[in-house]
């Protein structure tokens, strides 16, 4: 017969050695080490510009150049998707959804790629039925749902009433590359609750959840540029403050 203080032992015996394995994973493994991903191909107007954007239409995702098979097809529905659920989630403007009539401007297509040139009724058309100050136009460029994952984005922002390009993103996520895997299974991790192995274990095996990788990386960029740069001289009284440490009241 087992006793009681032999479970409590064995339970305690587990419990610390879960919590060594847990302390040996963060400290080397490369999805809470690093190294990340961190550079993108992107660029934009500036603030000053963007903070006038309160409501943007976002238009369905155009698919690769000649891409029109059902991977690339369900890739561009995963994309359009992400890029809605990101925006709605503490965006820096409302966004709001719209599907283009066909056959009018479009030429019979929902979907229009950021390289097309913009038709001519087109922004004033989505302003009269969206009242949206900007429009996303949003392609994928490349997608590989087999390992390694790779999948490329393409977005642009246009505003309504004058057609310039107020931010531009154009750039791919490959798994194959070490800092972008990493990147993304801390994604998983910390926005899912996903936990993955390090290679060599197939560490990132869904392209619907890599794909949702990419577009969350691509609009926190975006909001990111919706926000005013901090101060210099705020920045550097920050630091002074900091390097200083508390100060002592004189009487």
């Amino acid at each position: 017969m087992i006793r009681p203080v032999h479970v409590l032992n064995l339970g305690v015996a587990l419990c610390l050695a879960m919590g060594c394995s847990s302390v040996a994973k963060r400290l080397t493994d490369p999805s809470y080490t690093g190294p990340f991903r961190t550079q993108y191909n992107h660029s934009s107007v500036g603030f000053d510009s963007l903070k006038t954007v309160s409501r943007v239409a976002i238009l369905p995702t155009a698919l690769p150049e000649g891409g029109l098979g059902t991977p690339q097809s369900e890739a561009a529905t995963e994309v359009q998707a992400g890029l809605i659920a990101e925006l709605r989630q503490d965006g820096p403007f409302e966004a709001v959804f719209y599907t283009p009539p066909k056959g009018r401007w479009l030429q019979g297509a929902l979907e229009l790629r950021t390289t097309e040139a913009l038709p001519s009724q087109l922004l004033q058309d989505v302003q009269r039925q969206t009242s949206a100050d900007a429009i996303l136009f949003s392609s994928l460029s490349t997608y590989q749902p087999y390992p390694p994952l790779r999948i490329g984005i393409k977005l642009s922002l246009v505003r309504v009433h004058d057609g310039v390009v107020l931010w531009q993103f154009d750039d791919g996520f490959n798994a194959g590359e070490a800092p972008t895997l990493n990147d993304a299974r801390k994604y998983l991790r910390e926005s899912m609750g996903i936990e993955t192995d390090p290679p060599p274990a197939l560490s990132v095996d869904s392209p619907q959840r890599f794909i949702r990788y990419g577009v969350s990386r691509t609009v926190r960029l975006l909001k990111r540029d919706f926000q005013p740069a901090p101060s210099p001289l705020a920045t550097t009284n920050d630091l002074q403050k900091a390097s200083s440490g508390p100060q002592s009241k004189k009487s």
